[in-house]
């Protein structure tokens, strides 16, 4: 008779979070910071070029192509991350003004020219809350009043 072989162990299986779908990843306003996309990065300008300059979202137009504009989003997105950018795109707007020749402000022009100032200053607050929080802790005064 010939012994059986015996299957090796199955893995674990990781549990997954469930899937965003393309339609949650355009509402940048409910999707968290830390989930943001190419996608949602390009909605929130839509949407903000709307609020602040007037410019209809289907008129929003990249600063050269759909695909270059994508490709900077997605570097800035992996070379900062998601939470610096977007606190360097709500900058942006607040003090960008627009021109009659560029009458809005694209994602594309954003990363290539206006957050590279912007950024040291936004990581340098970033540092200095964790620091803040890290180094003051609760402290019980109450114990040490009775101390005297």
């Amino acid at each position: 008779m010939v012994a059986k072989k015996s299957k090796a162990p199955r893995k674990p299986t990781k549990t997954r979070s469930p899937r965003i779908t393309a339609e949650q990843r355009r509402d940048w306003r409910n999707l968290p910071t830390e989930q943001w996309n190419t996608i949602t990065v390009t909605e929130y300008f839509r949407s903000m070029n709307e609020d602040y300059y007037g410019l209809p979202a289907a008129e929003y137009l990249p600063m050269r192509n759909w695909s270059a504009e994508s490709g900077m989003i997605k570097r800035a997105l992996t070379e900062h991350g998601p939470e610096v950018l977007r606190r360097a795109f709500d900058e942006c707007f607040r003090t960008h003004k627009t021109t009659r020749g560029y009458p809005y402000l694209p994602a594309g022009f954003a990363v290539g020219y206006l957050i590279n100032r912007i950024i040291p200053k936004i990581k340098a607050e970033m540092a200095a809350e964790r620091k803040e929080s890290e180094v003051t802790p609760e402290r019980d005064y109450a114990v040490v009043n009775t101390w005297f």
